[in-house]
C-alpha cells in the first residue's frame, strides 16, 4: 500500500513537472500572450515582451540587425509601451516618466497626445534607438525596418503608422534663383494678386520668359491660397506656375524642405496643388520628388502620379511604407 502511494505521489510530482516544463517552453517560444499583458511587475526585472518570448527576441534581432542585448532591450521595452497604448493595457505612470526623460526632445513632445500615451511617438522614439545602432543608415529605411518589426511582433496592432513628416526627404537639388524685388510682394497678396499690376504682367510673358525671380514669391502665394476658394475672374496661381514648367524644381524643392521659405504654418510642406504641377513634369524631375514625398509618408502624393510604369513601380515600392501603403 505504502509503495503504491509513493509510486502514486512520484507520478504526480513528475506530472506537474512536465506541464511546467511544457508551459514554459510555449511561453518562451512566442506561442502564448499576443493579445494579453506583455510586461508584468517592474520593466527593470521582467524581460520586455516576456510571454511573447525568443519568438520575438528573434524577429526582431533578424530584422532590426541588433547585436547588442542592451539595444534590443530598449527597442523592446518601447514596442511595448506602443503595443500596450493600443490595447489599452495598463502602463505604470513612473516608468513611463523615467523612459520618457530618456528620449531626446525632438521625440519625447510625440510621446504624449492630450495627455494620454501617443504610440506612433513612441514607435519614432524605438525607431531613433535603432538609429543609434546603425548611424549609417538611412533614416527612412530604419523607420520601416522598425515599424515591419513592430507589425510583426504585434500583428494584432494593425493601423498603427508613423505620422508624416514635416519637411520633404533629402533630395538633390541647386540653388533656387533670387527673389526679384518687383515680384517679392506677390506672396502676401492673397486673394488681391488677380488684381496686382506685376502678376498681370507676368500673364502676358511667354512660358519661356517668365522670369527665375518671381517663382518663390509665386510659390508662397500658392502655399497661402491652396486652402482659399479661387478667386473670381483672372488666372489662379497654379495655373501661372504651371507655365514654369520643372524650372520650378530648385524652388519647389526650397519651400518643401525649408518651411520658412514657404511662410507656411501647416503641421507640413506637403502641397497638393504643387504636387498636382509636379505630376506633369518629366520622369527626372517627378520622379526624385514623389519619391522623396512617399519618404516623408505624404501619401496623399500619390493622387497626382501619371499614369506610368515607374510611377506604378514606386508606389508598389512603398507597400511596407512606415507611414502606411499609398492608397
Amino acid at each position: 500500500m505504502f509503495q503504491r502511494l509513493l509510486f502514486l505521489a512520484l507520478f504526480v510530482v513528475i506530472a506537474i513537472l512536465v506541464v511546467r516544463s511544457i508551459a514554459n517552453w510555449f511561453n518562451r517560444g512566442g506561442w502564448i500572450g499576443r493579445g494579453q499583458t506583455e510586461i508584468r511587475g517592474s520593466w527593470e526585472v521582467v524581460e520586455p515582451l516576456g510571454r511573447l518570448g525568443r519568438a520575438a527576441e528573434k524577429t526582431m534581432k533578424s530584422i532590426l540587425r541588433l547585436e547588442a542585448e542592451d539595444d534590443l532591450r530598449k527597442v523592446a521595452v518601447l514596442f511595448d509601451v506602443a503595443h500596450r497604448a493600443v490595447q489599452g493595457l495598463s502602463l505604470d505612470p513612473d516608468e513611463l516618466r523615467v523612459r520618457a526623460d530618456e528620449a531626446s526632445e525632438p521625440f519625447r513632445a510625440g510621446l504624449y497626445r492630450d495627455k494620454a500615451v501617443h504610440a506612433p511617438g513612441w514607435l519614432l522614439y524605438a525607431a531613433d534607438r535603432v538609429q543609434d545602432a546603425h548611424p549609417d543608415m538611412y533614416a527612412y529605411e530604419v523607420k520601416r525596418i522598425t515599424l515591419t518589426a513592430y507589425r510583426e511582433v504585434f500583428p494584432s496592432d494593425t493601423g498603427v503608422d508613423l505620422p508624416p513628416e514635416r519637411t520633404l526627404a533629402p533630395v538633390s537639388y541647386g540653388p533656387p534663383p533670387d527673389i526679384d524685388d518687383r515680384y517679392v510682394h506677390l506672396g502676401s497678396l492673397g486673394a488681391e494678386y488677380i488684381h496686382d499690376a506685376a502678376y498681370d504682367s507676368l500673364l502676358e510673358c511667354v512660358a519661356e520668359s517668365l522670369p527665375d525671380g518671381a517663382m518663390l514669391p509665386l510659390l508662397r502665394l500658392l502655399y497661402q491660397m491652396e486652402d482659399e476658394p479661387a478667386p473670381d475672374g483672372g488666372t489662379p496661381v497654379d495655373a501661372l506656375l504651371a507655365r514654369y514648367g520643372e524650372r520650378l524644381y530648385p524652388s519647389a524643392v526650397h519651400c518643401m524642405i525649408r518651411p520658412k521659405s514657404a511662410e507656411t504654418d501647416r503641421p507640413t510642406t506637403y502641397s497638393p496643388a504643387l504636387f498636382r504641377l509636379i505630376g506633369q513634369w518629366p520622369r527626372s524631375s517627378a520622379e526624385p520628388l514623389f519619391r522623396a514625398a512617399l519618404e516623408s509618408g505624404w501619401n496623399d502624393s500619390v493622387r497626382f502620379l501619371p499614369d506610368a510604369g515607374w510611377a506604378h513601380d514606386l508606389r508598389a515600392a512603398f507597400r511596407d511604407s512606415p507611414y502606411g501603403a499609398p492608397a
